[in-house]
């Protein structure tokens, strides 16, 4: 029987007999030795995923980010003048790199434009309630459309972790590792485009599995639901349009009755996010099928098909090997991924079951990385950024593939200690990002030594709740600090045979790791421009 504890647990209904005890009356004896089953996570613990992204602001104004500002100004436009172009607000830009003059000469967005109609509910909201400055429409706009859906999908991607294990303790670790140990810590706080995008295809992805489980009570709408977020996803993220077909094409395999009238309801549901699109397309650029970037100001990606050359060795590197933004320095953990993914195929039963799935999940991110490898490598780089932004939307998937690994992993000790420590040194890494500067310029080779520890040890960290106490530098961002990480080491290591000890070798390594970054390779006299211009415009000031 399950525990009184899992069996009320009605929130994730369908994953129970994931934590049914295996125990039998034989193996009473090594009951002092194994850790009891968990039960699910409850709703409130992901309230603690909610403070760790709500409690800083990390916001510079006169930097008026060019992967931001425009996406500001045209919900602003939009419902202000009735207008996609922006020309009355160049004047409030900074950089200009990411605008693009339509054929009528008006000037618009070089961006995808889902994020911008998303926020447009909160802006109406922000001119009800007086706050339309810049900065408090920039919060709004962070917080209402792509903090929140962020933070809704959270538990979608742990439900979901359950298809790839029954251990607890495995779906624990890929949530902590996804959700505070990537890049989404980071871009769940701005308002770019990758994040959403995710959101999309993770949550299409989700419905897709649900609906051939046979988990669903209306599976019309279960399609119909996946369609949509399909559908939303291009318009969120140019690049997702790659991936959600393949999401398709696991419904049209796998879906287990009804298959070409799913097939065509999926299709049809995701034609409104499409044709929108397409709509948009032909509104700024005279057609449904040119896109921004063939009009953008930045002229570099004429090279080769807007900009991509197809697979190159420096395109890769930027975004797995390069110390400053490579997938695998700053996200060790992802390693795990591939470990899951042999761990799922060499195994028959596992493969029976959920081959299908980590088939998509492994398609989805091979996608992507041949994608961005293809590009020009400043672009693939992602200009300022922290860590490969490009490939922020196929973390989802990767997430779920590295649940095997992280159960593999679990059954010692010491591999517990290990990849929990790879955790934890990206946790470190981005927490740092965040609370001092997350925009990473792409001209320095060490940025958190070169930038974010920089202008901590300057008493600088950014708007948040501590300085809203009136704390300031470190003080201010430590609770932040202690919550983060204490909730990583808890997810990881919290219910290990040895927690104490797994948990001090998992700090130990992380340090060591994070320590390390201090022996890259330096940038030379530009490091301290950039740190002498992020610094001069910090927010709060910092204090001389």
């Amino acid at each position: 029987m399950l525990s009184s504890e899992a069996a009320t647990c009605s929130w994730t209904p369908h994953f129970r007999d994931a934590y049914a005890p295996i125990m039998t009356d034989d193996s009473v004896q090594e009951s002092t030795r194994v850790p009891p089953l968990l039960s699910p996570l409850r709703p409130w613990h992901f309230l603690l995923f909610a403070v760790v992204y709500l409690y800083g602001f990390p916001y510079f104004d006169r930097l008026r980010s060019a992967q931001e500002m425009p996406r500001l100004l045209l919900t602003q436009e939009i419902v202000d003048h009735g207008t996609l172009a922006l020309d009355r607000r160049l004047g409030e830009l900074g950089s200009r790199n990411d605008l693009s003059i339509g054929p009528d000469r008006h000037t618009y967005a070089n961006k995808s434009p889902g994020p911008s109609l998303v926020a447009i509910p909160f802006y109406l909201l922000a001119k009800m309630l007086g706050l339309t400055s810049i900065r408090a429409c920039m919060w709004a706009f962070r917080v209402g459309a792509i903090t929140l859906p962020s933070l809704l999908f959270l538990p979608i991607f742990y439900r979901l972790a359950g298809r790839f294990s029954k251990d607890e303790r495995a779906r624990r670790a890929a949530l902590a590792a996804y959700a505070i140990g990537s890049p989404v810590l980071v871009y769940a706080q701005l308002l770019l485009a990758h994040q959403l995008a995710a959101v999309c295809l993770g949550t299409a992805f989700y419905l897709c599995v649900r609906l051939v489980e046979g988990d669903v009570r209306r599976p019309l709408l279960a399609v119909a639901a996946a369609g949509f977020c399909a559908g939303l996803a291009p318009a969120m993220d140019y690049q997702a349009t790659l991936a959600a077909p393949l999401i398709g094409a696991y419904l049209l395999v796998r879906v287990p009755s009804q298959r070409w009238r799913r097939i065509a309801v999926f299709g049809l549901a995701a034609l409104p996010g499409l044709v929108g699109l397409a709509a948009y397309h032909a509104a700024c650029f005279g057609s449904p099928f040119r896109i921004s970037y063939a009009y953008g100001l930045d002229r570099a990606p004429e090279k080769g098909a807007l900009g991509f050359i197809g697979p190159n060795a420096q395109a890769l590197y930027n975004i797995l090997l390069a110390p400053s933004n490579g997938l695998l320095v700053l996200l060790p953990w992802v390693l795990l991924a591939m470990v899951g993914t042999i761990v799922l195929f060499r195994d028959r039963e596992r493969r029976i079951r959920v081959g299908a799935e980590a088939a998509t999940c492994a398609a989805v991110a091979l996608v992507y990385l041949l994608f961005v490898g293809s590009m020009l490598p400043y672009m693939a780089r992602g200009g300022w950024s922290v860590g490969p932004r490009q490939l922020v939307a196929s973390l989802p998937f990767l997430g779920w593939l590295a649940v095997a690994g992280f159960e593999v992993a679990g059954r010692r000790i010491g591999t517990t200690a290990v990849t929990s420590g790879l955790v934890l040194a990206s946790t470190v890494i981005f927490l740092l990002a965040a609370t001092t500067f997350p925009h990473w310029p792409d001209g320095l080779a060490n940025p958190l030594y070169e930038l974010a520890i920089p202008l901590l040890r300057q008493g600088h960290s950014v708007t948040s709740l501590g300085t809203a106490l009136g704390l300031r530098g470190f003080l201010a961002a430590a609770p932040l600090y202690l919550l983060t990480v204490g909730l990583a080491v808890w997810l990881l290591v919290g219910h290990s045979r040895r927690p104490v000890a797994t948990a001090l070798l998992s700090l130990l390594l992380a340090a060591g790791i994070v320590t390390g970054h201090r022996f890259f390779p330096k940038t030379g006299p530009y490091a301290q421009h950039a740190l002498q211009f992020a610094a001069d415009i910090a927010e709060p000031p910092l204090r001389r």
